[in-house]
């Protein structure tokens, strides 16, 4: 995340698929309201749902949600200071919160329902 390598690196494979399937998502990348915070929100609900699979506790679950998207915001706030790529952005952070969020309110609507049921 803070590696101006790696961001090169991850830019250069996404231009090289663009170029590739320039047909196919010229008019997707067009149409895309400006900023990414969609993809963040997917990437770090996914980073959520893999939290909610390894531990076993609603308790732990929650508080390993909270500790990463604690993670999340300081990894925003500070991107700035390893990398010269990168800048702090509101809607990355709204999408990092929102995908965290999504499943945490899953979660709870899942250990509700089971709640209930016994």
């Amino acid at each position: 995340m803070w590696s101006d390598t790696a961001i090169k690196w991850w830019t250069n494979i996404v231009n090289f698929f663009l170029r590739v399937n320039h047909d196919a998502t010229t008019s997707v990348m067009n149409n895309r309201p400006a900023g990414d915070a969609d993809l963040h929100a997917v990437i770090w609900g996914a980073c959520a749902v893999l939290v909610v699979i390894a531990w076993t506790t609603h308790w732990k679950r929650l508080v390993a949600l909270a500790l990463l998207a604690t993670w999340t915001i300081l990894v925003e706030i500070t991107q700035p200071w390893f990398t010269d790529l990168r800048a702090r952005q509101a809607s990355d952070l709204i999408g990092n919160v929102v995908g965290i969020g999504i499943v945490v309110a899953v979660l709870q609507l899942a250990h509700m329902r089971k709640s209930v049921a016994k």
